[in-house]
């Protein structure tokens, strides 16, 4: 398995900070937030050294008004963005922000060795 450099962006007080590390995403899946005003991004990565990272991030949906909405009560400056970092060396840690039918399936998928198919062709 190849590893390449994973940089993640945190804001904090309207200051920029990155994590950096070597590792490989195995899992990564947006939605939006029930009022439709904010995405999330959930990703899971694998370390070079074999632990695992939970990054999620949330976002302002700026397609919020793409439908023709005019909702004036909606301000981004109001969206805060939200980090949550962990690190972990089992995968069932982050059943609490994945579930636990994602966490086995991803854990399968590394245990047989599925996340990368080299091909020959």
């Amino acid at each position: 398995m190849t590893y390449e450099e994973i940089k993640l962006s945190f804001l904090k007080g309207g200051i920029r900070s990155y994590k950096v590390f070597q590792g490989h995403k195995l899992y990564s899946h947006t939605v939006t937030s029930e009022n439709n005003q904010r995405l999330i991004s959930k990703r899971v990565y694998l370390t070079k050294k074999r632990h695992y990272v939970y990054y999620e991030r949330t976002d302002v949906n700026w397609n919020y008004w793409d439908k023709g909405k005019e909702d004036s009560s909606f301000d981004p400056n109001q969206v805060e963005e939200n980090n949550v970092f962990e690190i972990a060396d089992d995968l069932k840690t982050f059943a609490k922000y994945l579930g636990k039918d994602i966490v086995e399936k991803l854990a399968d998928k590394v245990q047989h060795g599925e996340i990368v198919e080299y091909l020959d062709i």
